[in-house]
């Protein structure tokens, strides 16, 4: 905790030095004025620049603003989150002038959006596909949310992300999804530039299975001005993975104004740990427990300088997030057995310890991290622009395996062989720890200019993440053979994924009736992957004879089997043409070419129409094909541990875990080579603004998926014996695959609505009211089976369970919220303001592991005696915030005020013996409990 107290007197000292700097070149001769819109709302943040000039400032938080300037005349630029631009000529006298702004257009649906369209900006509602724009820069100081995952589950109904726990590397990745589809089929965005993945593959028993992310907690928050989320495929447009939409980050870029912003929050919670106890064994003790952990600190600084006519923004930001556990009482046997008999408690009260002494940490990992950023910009020339942008993140990471008792580390070290070695370290066991380095570098550098009317956009993105793994508090049981004191600590190796793409775009806009926009471009990608191994004990087994398990306990080191790092290319080319045939009337098209080096070409389309039929009411379609090639992770992902078995008297060594796709163990058991997944996607709405104030979007949605790429479960011997025999030859006892198995249907709707009211002239309240609801099954035959591209070998060989099960396919229909709701009420006079927001998380199921498919998730007929329902749960947030001084804003609140949780496991098995009070393979919104937070904000305009 030293560090984290010492962090707000570094800050003040930083920013007191800083402004010193900054206001010794203050002129003497000023411009003033605020910055409200038609209601009398201060604008807070709004952007004031000199037109062809390099001065600019924002407003304060009371709307206020001021800019240095010498005696003449100006052309004043006034720009705001959801406003129409300002343009205003001011003449400055030698004391300066007095200059107020009123902005038109008010509201978040109004908003301009560049994202889905290569045409003039447009705003939300005048779009031919549905657009959500969040004007981040705006509504994070209410917030108690400081990653970006976790701002963006509680603002877009569409996005859900939920934190796993004791997952391996998924612990310290959010696994987040768009429509309810993949992580992997949202295209992220920077700048409208293409943002590279996460080196890790979600390869544990989580929703998203299978799958890579991007990690946006990598971003950090603070720097970003706002959020445009394309909720329609754009594969046409912006090339693989856009299936479910384009989420598209943009970078602050404001001069002239220093934020700082500092934050602190726990979690205060009660829950049910001794739940198993309770009611397994009848026990009579309330089996609730208060808890207060998870500290969280943030804090961040940001400056926007002026380079010439251009810019340069730098926001840095720093997390620290300490862990949670809301694990429940350990009922299982602790300690081996005595003369038959279980002695658990007689030895823990001879050693003065209990049952909590065992337990294991169910809830968020502990992270630490920070990130900084740039936006940079400069004119060139008469018409041109060189431009860049990128970051450098690192975060440490720390989450827990499950424990291992005295009594199992018996049973693991072969009877007991080591088991002793192991107490005389750890007398009452151990509870290994993974530890997580992630590392994230991008930076994208262009130029663009405009020559006779075309604009051209040339540009280069590069971006690389490497996630690397260590255990603590382990051992490797077979070191023991050759070290009594072997180490406790690993570096069990990790993986890395880089990917750069280079742009060529040009664009026109040709006075066709009401206006034709062409535009076109060619893009060159390579995408890398590699594995690096582990220390030899992270993986070895050092005494093969005895049979013991190889590797650091909870997390066996990676072994590079791949080789060297494995690359490919891709090459696109597109056209994209948007027609406003009438002022009423818009028609677009798309067109799209892309070839990849490792599985062939792709092409694909998009058309979407906006009919104007009233000024206030719009009709709004889209239809269109999309691809996602499988990830390089997907590809060659590979982490096998060897295992030796007693074979004809001898020890044979023999390999188990995931294989690549292309090894000749994949071939063999008729995996065919990985290939892209295909799309069909149709979308209609309308937009609707019948009164002042009012705005509404409703969006049905249908998205069929073909080809869908999934991780299998283990392969073995045990049905058939053509099987046991291709495992034999191969040396593998059991292997699972990356592979295309499924197709899948999504259907559903968006809606939003939005009022905006101002009230007795300095009191306004926002109000809004989101909506998603999305069914996802798994496609099915006419007689209701799910359609399974499996090969023969393994569906004669009754291993088709085993290639995709029924939790499988619950992971993809019901693991994850079919509906989410939110409605969130904004209200702020003079200079208070309130925030009460209320986020509905639908059912979720979970279904036991079965090897049967289903054919109906819902179907009561089908479920297995572990399977459960978890009813619906909604979650109140509240923020109040006040203006202590006109820079200086103080916020503070709470997440899940009530203190919500997820219904509790009901089922003893998937208690896990009363360790796992809550679901950790379905979520709705974690299982934390409420969290309460201070924020302090300084907005310091310069100007300059």
């Amino acid at each position: 905790m030293k560090p984290v107290s010492q962090l707000p007197l570094r800050t003040l000292f930083f920013v007191s030095f800083f402004l010193a700097s900054l206001f010794s070149l203050a002129q003497n001769v000023t411009v003033r004025g605020a910055v409200k819109d038609a209601n009398g709302q201060a604008l807070s943040g709004a952007s004031v620049t000199v037109q062809g000039a390099s001065k600019g400032t924002v407003a304060d938080n009371s709307g206020n603003y001021s800019l240095s300037l010498a005696p003449g005349k100006y052309t004043l630029v006034v720009t705001y989150v959801g406003y129409l631009t300002q343009r205003t000529d001011v003449t400055v006298g030698q004391s300066g002038a007095v200059q107020d702004f009123i902005l038109a257009g008010a509201g978040e649906l109004n908003t301009v959006t560049v994202v889905g369209s290569r045409s003039v900006a447009r705003t939300r509602t005048e779009t031919p596909v549905p657009v959500d724009v969040i004007p981040l820069a705006q509504v994070v100081n209410e917030i108690g949310q400081v990653d970006l995952n976790q701002i963006m589950n509680y603002i877009a109904p569409s996005f859900q992300s939920a934190r796993q726990t004791i997952a391996d590397g998924t612990d310290h990745l959010d696994p987040a999804q768009l429509r309810g589809l993949g992580t992997d089929q949202v295209l992220v965005l920077i700048n409208g530039k293409r943002r590279h993945q996460a080196a890790l593959v979600n390869v544990n028993g989580t929703v998203n299975r299978g799958q890579t992310n991007t990690d946006l907690s990598a971003i950090p928050a603070t720097a970003i001005e706002r959020i445009e989320i394309l909720r329609d495929g754009a594969s046409a447009q912006y090339g693989s993975d856009a299936i479910a939409g384009v989420i598209n980050i943009v970078l602050k870029r404001r001069t002239g104004l220093l934020e700082a912003s500092s934050s602190y929050g726990f979690y205060d919670t009660k829950y049910p740990k001794n739940y198993a106890l309770y009611k397994i064994q009848g026990k009579s003790d309330d089996p609730n427990v208060r808890v207060t952990d998870g500290g969280t600190f943030q804090g961040s600084l940001g400056y926007g300088f002026n380079i010439g006519k251009g810019y340069l923004t730098l926001n840095g930001e720093y997390i620290s997030r300490e862990a949670t556990n809301r694990t429940g009482t350990y009922t299982g046997q602790i300690f081996p057995s005595v003369n038959g008999q279980n002695r658990d408690d007689s030895i823990m009260n001879g050693r003065g310890i209990n049952r909590n002494t065992f337990d294991i940490r169910a809830g968020n990992s502990q992270m630490k991290g920070g990130a900084l950023f740039y936006n940079f910009a400069l004119p060139v020339g008469k018409n041109g622009e060189v431009y860049a942008f990128g970051g450098y993140s690192k975060k440490d990471g720390n989450s827990a395996g499950l424990y291992r008792y005295p009594s199992s580390v018996v049973l693991a070290s072969n009877a007991g062989k080591y088991a002793s070695n192991v107490f005389a370290m750890y007398p009452n066991g151990f509870l290994p720890n993974i530890n997580t380095k992630i590392a994230d570098f991008s930076t994208a550098v262009g130029y663009r200019t405009k020559i006779k009317g075309w604009n051209f956009d040339i540009s280069n993105s590069f971006g690389q993440n490497t996630f690397d793994f260590g255990v603590s508090n382990s051992v490797n049981y077979s070191q023991f053979a050759v070290n009594s004191s072997p180490q406790t600590t690993f570096d069990a190796g990790g993986l890395k994924f880089w990917q750069n793409t280079s742009n060529a775009d040009v664009a026109k806009r040709y006075d066709v009736l009401r206006g034709l926009n062409v535009a076109a471009g060619l893009e060159y990608r390579i995408d890398a992957f590699g594995i690096r191994s582990g220390e030899e004990a992270s993986y070895k087994n050092y005494d093969v004879p005895s049979g013991v398990g190889p590797g650091a306990q909870v997390f066996p080191g990676f072994v590079n089997t791949i080789g060297d790092t494995k690359t490919r290319n891709a090459k696109a080319v597109y056209v994209d043409l948007e027609q406003d045939f009438t002022k009423a009337f818009l028609l677009t098209g798309a067109l799209r070419y892309e070839n990849y080096s490792d599985f062939g070409s792709t092409f694909n389309y998009k058309f979407s129409t906006r009919v104007k039929v009233v000024d206030w009411f719009n009709l709004r379609g889209s239809v269109s094909t999309g691809f996602r090639a499988p990830s390089m992770q997907q590809k060659y992902y590979a982490k096998t541990n060897t295992l030796f078995i007693t074979q004809g008297g001898s020890l044979t060594p023999v390999q188990a875990g995931t294989f690549t796709n292309d090894s000749p163990l994949a071939g063999l058991l008729g995996i065919p080579k990985l290939k892209q997944e295909t799309s069909q996607s149709y979308s209609f709405g309308f937009t609707a603004k019948p009164f002042s104030g009012f705005e509404l979007t409703f969006d049905a949605y249908q998205i069929d998926i073909k080809n869908r790429i999934i991780l299998t479960n283990n392969f073995n011997g045990n049905t058939s014996a053509q099987i046991k025999q291709i495992l034999d030859a191969q040396g593998a006892t059991t292997a699972n695959f990356f592979t295309n198995a499924i197709d899948t249907r999504a259907r559903g709707f968006e809606a939003v609505a939005s009022y905006n009211k101002t009230f007795l002239k300095k009191h306004s309240l926002r109000t809004v009211l989101a909506l998603n609801i999305t069914d996802n099954q798994v496609k099915k035959d006419a007689a209701g089976k799910p359609i399974i591209h499996a090969s023969d070998i393994l569906v004669n060989g009754g291993q088709l369970g085993n290639y995709f099960s029924r939790e499988d396919q619950s992971r993809i229909e019901v693991a994850n919220p079919k509906d989410k709701l939110s409605l969130s009420f904004e209200y702020k006079y003079s200079r208070f303001g309130a925030m009460l927001r209320f986020v509905h998380f639908g059912v979720v199921q979970y279904l036991d592991a079965s090897t049967t498919p289903i054919a109906n998730a819902f179907d009561n007929n089908t479920l297995e005696s572990l399977d459960q329902d978890f009813s619906a749960k909604t979650v109140t947030d509240l923020s109040l915030s006040y203006d202590v001084l006109k820079s200086l804003r103080l916020t503070i609140g709470a997440n899940n005020l009530f203190d919500v949780y997820p219904d509790v496991q009901t089922h003893s098995s998937n208690q896990s013996l009363g360790r796992f009070v809550y679901s950790r393979r379905v979520q709705q919104m974690g299982f934390n409990g409420a969290y309460y937070f201070a924020r302090l904000k300084l907005t310091l305009p310069t100007g300059k």
